[in-house]
């Protein structure tokens, strides 16, 4: 198949032909570039929009940050004020795939491919990420967890581009962690993530946000696990409670898969690693 590609000067030229029947976007191509070359996609229009500067910015408001859709993994290590006051958005980047994935994977790329085992997704979750979206008909905003249906599957519709990834900046009593296990760490896909957003005073679990990747069709919110440990002490007995709890889940969940042995096992690990990163600093503010 013969497939043509532009790669528009604006932002309104990319909005313009995402319109046209046939057409796909494309950033860092990481993902699309296989499922091009299996077939899994027949456009007849790439539309590479990683060039856009509107779509390259990440913005630090008083209370919030924008991440937009053609930033890079290597953008976020990279960028000066995640690594000081966002530690954990570099090491889920860092854990993304080799160097050279990293310098082209984007942000938005990760985001709408909706893969399981995509690495941003369950943390965006965690964080409480809004979707900026845009289309010639104007401007709308969707909450990360609504906009993932399913696998592959997002609400994200033709004449669409994900312009942004916004979110609040934590406060000062709160923290994030992040954790992945994968066949050969960080060049491998996810076979299990977690991330833990964390709200602690006086040393008790005020509030607590738990998503995991790679153990269901998408990001799944651990509501069981998130109920055992709200309003509990944050020690070693209440984490280990909360890792058998999680661990019936994923049983539950992965019946009758061949990887639920394995699984339910690893995901306790994982998911202490990330509630101990999300409280390290925290705990020693009391």
């Amino acid at each position: 198949m013969d497939i043509k590609l532009y790669k528009p000067g604006t932002l309104n030229e990319a909005l313009v032909l995402a319109s046209y029947e046939g057409s796909k976007i494309i950033a860092g191509g990481t993902d699309l570039i296989i499922q091009l070359r299996n077939q899994e996609e027949k456009p007849e229009l790439l539309v590479d929009i990683s060039g856009l500067s509107e779509l390259r910015e990440i913005k630090i408001e008083k209370d919030k940050i924008s991440i937009g859709s053609a930033v890079t993994f290597t953008d976020i290590i990279e960028n000066r004020y995640i690594k000081e006051r966002l530690p954990f958005l570099v090491n889920m980047a860092m854990k993304m795939g080799a160097v050279q994935i990293q310098n082209r994977a984007t942000i938005g790329g990760n985001i709408c491919n909706a893969a399981p085992a995509a690495d941003s997704i369950p943390l965006f979750m965690a964080l409480g990420a809004e979707c900026v979206i845009i289309s010639q008909r104007g401007v709308r905003q969707a909450p990360l967890s609504s906009f993932i249906n399913n696998k592959g599957k997002t609400e994200l519709n033709e004449v669409e581009i994900l312009k942004s990834i916004n979110f609040n900046i934590l406060r000062e009593n709160e923290g994030c962690g992040f954790s992945k296990l994968g066949r050969r760490n960080a060049l491998s896909i996810s076979t299990i993530s977690c991330a833990v957003k964390i709200l602690l005073t006086e040393n008790r679990i005020q509030d607590i946000c738990i998503y995991t990747g790679s153990l269901g069709i998408k990001a799944t919110k651990e509501e069981k696990t998130e109920n055992y440990l709200k309003d509990a002490v944050f020690n070693e007995q209440n984490i280990e409670g909360a890792a058998d709890v999680l661990s019936r889940e994923v049983a539950e969940r992965l019946e009758s898969r061949a990887s639920m042995p394995y699984k339910r096992v690893a995901v306790k690990a994982v998911f202490r690693e990330a509630c101990l990163t999300a409280a390290e600093k925290l705990i020693l503010l009391y």
